[in-house]
């Protein structure tokens, strides 16, 4: 176990939470899902709004199995196969154009790291998607390679949140005590992988744009009752919690 300046270790989720990435890829993912529906009859519809709250945080293979029930007769793996490698493109053109670093992230990462802090990146995407997410957040100086972990391409097998796979193939990387590690999470999906990783203290995050005004005391209610021990608004707070 190599020593570290402080015991905890900060593991941020990335879309919503580091990178104010959701409501750019889930607006792209709504788009090419009504498209979609012209080719595949048996879709269940969502206005944007309800896309957003509906699928944050999800897999868009997942989300295409919640809008087509009976996805198994409607559409093949090869057809899913396919509409999630187009989602990816298309998310990734637009997010490395337009994606931001959520308020505040970059000086509490500043923070982590001249205070001897370590963290990384815990999440579902791919690395070219984090790659170009935090290219254009202007983020890469603070995750170096080694301090990125994917689900989707790190693992023998994608096995996304909220399965914890990706949380303990991390902290089997960075070698340290999976109860001394923090999450910060702003999804329901993220906060359950970290339970089931056996993470010693989760912070459900609310600050994002996906997440409106009106919908953050519940949205903090929902993080809690998955298992979030603390929720917050603005990223400053977490140094106060540390």
């Amino acid at each position: 176990m190599k020593p570290l300046q402080h015991d905890l270790v900060i593991l941020f989720d990335h879309d919503g939470t580091v990178v104010d990435s959701e409501t750019i890829a889930l607006e792209s993912a709504w788009r090419l899902t009504n498209e979609v529906a012209h080719e595949f009859a048996g879709a269940q519809h969502y206005e944007l709004e309800d896309f957003v709250k509906s699928f944050a945080g999800k897999p868009y293979r997942e989300i295409l199995k919640k809008i087509y029930p009976d996805s198994l007769t409607t559409l093949n793996e090869r057809d899913i196969d396919r509409l999630v490698a187009e989602e990816e493109k298309r998310a990734i053109e637009r997010l490395s154009i337009e994606a931001k670093a959520t308020e505040g992230t970059p000086e509490v990462l500043s923070y982590l790291r001249d205070d001897g802090f370590e963290y990384a990146l815990v999440s579902n995407s791919s690395f070219e998607r984090l790659n170009a997410c935090l290219t254009s957040a202007a983020l890469t100086d603070y995750f170096p390679s080694e301090q990125i972990f994917s689900a989707h391409d790190s693992l023998p097998v994608g096995r996304p949140k909220p399965l914890p796979d990706i949380y303990l193939h991390a902290v089997k990387c960075l070698e340290v005590e999976v109860s001394l590690c923090v999450a910060v999470e702003d999804s329901i999906s993220g906060v359950r992988a970290a339970v089931a990783a056996g993470i010693g203290q989760i912070i459900g995050y609310v600050g994002g744009t996906h997440v409106s005004e009106d919908e953050r005391k519940s949205r903090a209610d929902a993080l809690e009752s998955a298992g979030a021990g603390q929720v917050i608004e603005r990223m400053h707070d977490l140094i106060g919690l540390l």
